[in-house]
């Protein structure tokens, strides 16, 4: 087992703490406790920049695992655990939430780009124009993949097209490993702990926060 990086696991832990932010204040919306307004400005671009950090790791710890070699068992491991969960979450979100289950969320996302990222260790000399041509045809040319990317004719409480933010898989896996060299972080041990845990959280959190603001709803209404 290689070891882990600290700089890795403190950026992913960043990227947890904000999702937890984001869901709770999420969560308390959904019961009416805010008003539309909290969806503007800030809080309409922190869950993107959310998804960007998490597939930029994403991309950055495929390059440092299989950038020498792809480990395939480890791979392998990594994705059917992935494809597991991602699984029960639509099958536990169509249950409770059949208009709005999620079908493709951000663990769908990420099981989706780390298959795609595979063609890339063997492809090196793609990997900028790929990312490129992504940029350009999603937001230059206007092109869309109707079934994988952005325009699927479906709500969802938490939909992450593989297009277009592959291209930021992409970014991960070439500027990663430099980015982490240029800038070694500091030892942060509790947000390295939201890192390092970050899937376990991403499963949790969720139920707990939702409760929560259930809770809070319904105290309201005593009142």
């Amino acid at each position: 087992m290689r070891p882990r990086h600290h700089g890795l696991d403190t950026l992913r832990g960043v990227a947890v703490l904000l999702m937890m932010i984001f869901h709770l204040v999420y969560d308390f919306w959904l019961f009416g406790l805010l008003d539309d307004h909290y969806k503007q400005g800030f809080w309409h671009a922190l869950p993107r920049f959310i998804v960007f950090l998490f597939l930029w790791c994403v991309g950055t710890s495929l390059e440092l695992t299989h950038g020498e070699g792809v480990r395939w068992k480890s791979f392998w491991q990594r994705f059917g655990k992935l494809a597991g969960i991602a699984l029960l979450i639509s099958g536990v979100t169509y249950l409770l939430f059949p208009k709005t289950w999620i079908y493709f969320g951000t663990i769908h996302c990420i099981a989706t780009v780390s298959l795609l990222a595979l063609a890339f260790f063997y492809l090196r000399w793609a990997r900028i124009p790929v990312l490129l041509a992504i940029l350009y045809a999603q937001y230059f040319a206007g092109f869309d993949i109707r079934w994988m990317g952005s325009h699927f004719p479906r709500l969802s409480m938490d939909f992450i097209p593989a297009y277009p933010w592959f291209w930021v898989t992409l970014l991960g896996m070439i500027t990663g490993p430099w980015v982490l060299a240029k800038w070694p972080a500091r030892a942060n041990p509790p947000l390295e702990f939201l890192g390092k845990h970050a899937l376990k959280i991403y499963l949790l959190h969720q139920p707990l926060f939702y409760g929560l603001a259930a809770l809070v709803a319904w105290w309201q209404k005593l009142d």
